[in-house]
């Protein structure tokens, strides 16, 4: 008898003989240790029977080769109720489920996410086919990915930072272990997002599809400037914009002098004849730190010219001295 079958035989009857109910009843003839018997037990499925008449068969029967094909017919079927179980024990358990590695490009008016089923983007892809993907959901702000491949469960969720179109949102099964999702921005005009997600985490197994965003970098820098030309006024410009809509206007150039510039923040002069200032317009905080930068150094100087003077003031006294004893000598 060939070892290798034996052992299997052993195995299997170890381990399934009691849960196929020992062959259905079905008397076991172990004197009968021919190929023929051991094929008809691993038909019934009675592999307690076949591993006994498997120790005693003529190895050089030219039934063991049937015997060895209906073994391994066995282990297939024995194999997928495994899978099974073990599939029906992940569903309910989220630790079982990952979340994929992907990546995203985007031009004016879509966004590109290239999904490959696997825990980081350098790792092996499980080869999830289009037939494993239980699911793609497009919401206005959200998409989910479920796939599952064996006891492997996969589920990517995103968020995204502003609203997308779901219906004229689609994806596709790329190669195997990997899809592509494209997202319509709902925006009516282009525009560029500074990042995928609403939250300001970037998951770990997130990055950036450069092959596919270098397509767009022309694009980019036009809506980036087209967006900048129409973002409203802010800061100085702001408060201008605002004193002209309410009928006011920005100093002329012949009226400069009587203006001071604190920073970039036009403020206007006091009167030298009045005590009474004009009220000052409100600091942000990078011309506070400027004006104070402004103080610090005048005071600095302040002080290097009061100690140059000083100095001055001593060697002037020094020299009158000197100078008696300088007389008294001659």
């Amino acid at each position: 008898m060939r070892p290798s079958l034996y052992a299997c035989l052993v195995v299997a009857s170890a381990t399934s003989a009691a849960a196929w109910g020992g062959g259905g009843g079905v008397a076991c003839d172990e004197t009968d240790a021919s190929a023929a018997s051991l094929v008809a037990a691993l038909k019934r499925s009675d592999y307690a029977c076949a591993a006994k008449i498997a120790s005693a068969v003529d190895s050089t029967d030219l039934a063991v080769n049937e015997a060895l094909m209906e073994l391994r017919s066995a282990e297939q079927k024995l194999k997928e109720v495994r899978t099974a179980l073990t599939d029906a024990q992940g569903q309910g358990d989220p630790s079982k489920k990952m979340a994929p590695a992907h990546q995203w490009a985007q031009s004016g008016d879509e966004i590109f996410v290239s999904v490959k089923f696997a825990h980081k983007w350098d790792a092996p892809a499980t080869l999830v086919g289009e037939g494993d993907v239980d699911a793609v959901e497009f919401a206005s702000d959200k998409v989910l990915v479920k796939a599952h491949k064996g006891s492997k469960r996969f589920d990517l969720e995103i968020e995204t930072l502003r609203d997308i179109d779901p219906d004229a949102s689609s994806w596709v099964a790329a190669s195997v272990g990997r899809m592509t999702l494209t997202l319509r921005k709902a925006a009516a005009q282009k525009e560029w997002w500074p990042r995928l997600n609403k939250g300001k985490t970037k998951p770990s197994n997130q990055g950036v599809w450069w092959d596919k965003q270098e397509l767009y970098d022309a694009e980019k820098e036009e809506v980036q400037k087209n967006e900048k030309a129409d973002a409203p006024p802010r800061g100085l410009a702001a408060k201008l914009a605002a004193k002209k809509k309410a009928g006011g206007s920005a100093p002329a150039a012949a009226e400069k002098d009587d203006y001071d510039d604190v920073g970039g923040l036009l403020q206007e002069a006091p009167d030298e004849e009045t005590e009474d200032k004009p009220e000052r317009a409100p600091l942000t905080e990078a011309v506070k730190r400027a004006e104070k930068r402004r103080q610090l150094a005048a005071k600095a100087a302040k002080k290097e010219k009061e100690k140059v003077a000083e100095d001055g003031r001593a060697a002037a006294a020094q020299a009158q001295v000197q100078a008696p004893r300088r007389d008294r000598k001659t």
